[in-house]
C-alpha cells in the first residue's frame, strides 16, 4: 500500500483496522503534516483552536450578519498543512486529494441530513487548475455532495490582504432552484478558514433563499 499523501510505499506494519476500514493511510513522515485540533478547546463559531469561548472575530460577525457558522476544522493550519496544500492546490498534485479521506469521512458523518456543498471555483479558475480542491477531497472520501453555488471570477484569495478579503463583494449565485434549498440544512465545505468572508458570503446567500441552517467544515483553521 502507498501513503495517501506522498504516494511512497508504506513500510510500517498496518493494523487490521487500517487494512480493512481506513480509506486513507499516511506514512510517518506525512503524518506529522496534519495536526488534529482538540475540539474540546475551540471557538464555537469559527473553530479557532485553543479558544475556550467564542472569539472576538465571531462576536463581530454575529453583530454584522446576525449569525455564526459553527465551523469545524480538521487540522491546524501549520507549516505541515501549508506544505500539503501548496503541493496539492497550487502545484496541482491531484494524487494528494485522499491524504485525509478517513478523517474527512468520519467528520462528515456527524452531519446527517445536511446537503454537503463544496465551495466552488469560478469556471476560469477551474479551467486553469483542472480540479476543485475541495470537491476532489470529498470524492476521495466517498461522500456525496451537491454543487449548489456558482462563483464568478475574482482575484485569488491567497493574493488578497485580510482587509481586501473582508471587503470582497458577494461572488456567489445559486446553482439550484430555490425549492431545493428552502428549509434545508446545508454544510459548506472549504479548504482553509482564514477570515471567513467567503464562507459567510455563501451562507448569507443560502439564508436569503430560505435555507434552514448553514454550518461549515474546513480542512484547516
Amino acid at each position: 500500500m502507498r501513503c495517501s499523501c506522498c504516494q511512497e510505499v508504506l513500510i510500517r506494519n498496518l493494523t487490521l483496522r487500517e487494512l480493512f476500514f481506513a480509506s486513507s493511510l499516511r506514512c510517518l513522515r506525512c503524518e506529522k503534516y496534519f495536526t488534529q485540533i482538540d475540539l474540546a478547546r475551540i471557538c464555537s463559531g469559527c473553530g479557532r483552536p485553543n479558544t475556550a469561548k467564542r472569539c472576538q472575530e465571531c462576536q463581530q460577525w454575529e453583530k454584522e450578519v446576525g449569525f455564526v457558522l459553527n465551523n469545524q476544522a480538521l487540522f491546524s493550519y501549520n507549516e505541515g498543512f501549508k506544505e500539503w496544500i501548496t503541493a496539492y492546490k497550487f502545484k496541482g498534485d491531484y494524487r494528494l486529494a485522499g491524504a485525509f479521506a478517513t478523517e474527512l469521512k468520519r467528520q462528515l458523518q456527524t452531519y446527517p441530513q445536511y446537503i454537503i456543498c463544496p465551495m466552488p471555483l469560478s469556471s476560469e479558475r477551474f479551467k486553469s487548475r483542472g480540479f476543485n480542491q475541495v470537491s476532489s477531497c470529498l470524492a476521495s472520501s466517498g461522500c456525496a455532495y451537491q454543487l449548489i453555488l456558482n462563483r464568478k471570477e475574482t482575484a485569488p484569495q491567497s493574493e488578497k490582504t485580510r482587509s481586501e478579503r473582508l471587503k470582497m463583494p458577494q461572488p456567489f449565485s445559486l446553482n439550484q432552484p430555490i425549492e431545493k434549498i428552502r428549509n434545508q440544512k446545508v454544510l459548506l465545505v472549504d479548504d482553509v478558514y482564514t477570515t471567513g468572508r467567503t464562507l459567510f458570503h455563501g451562507a448569507e446567500l443560502l439564508y436569503k433563499n430560505g435555507a434552514k441552517v448553514v454550518n461549515s467544515l474546513t480542512f484547516a483553521r
